[in-house]
């Protein structure tokens, strides 16, 4: 039961930094690339599927937040 509600908190905590990394793209596309605007296009609707996923808080939802947070991560950084 803890380790469930540690998993559903973590999850949250998750897509709490995926709202706030995608936000923080959003502001900083109007001076990328193409090649940024297009990683973006591709990315941004798999973070719906995301966030729907951690509403399960499995194991396997985990693991495609800790994908999707790598990749906004990623993307963010490019974008300095």
């Amino acid at each position: 039961m803890a380790n469930e509600l540690d998993l559903k908190a973590e999850m949250k905590r998750g897509v709490d930094l995926l709202k706030t990394l995608r936000d923080e793209i959003k502001v900083k596309l109007h001076l990328a690339g193409m090649d940024v605007r297009d990683q973006w296009a591709k990315l941004e609707p798999e973070l719906s599927k995301v966030e729907r996923a951690a509403e399960q808080a499995t194991e396997s939802s985990k693991k495609l937040m800790d994908d999707a947070l790598n990749r906004l991560k990623a993307l963010r950084d490019s974008l300095r």
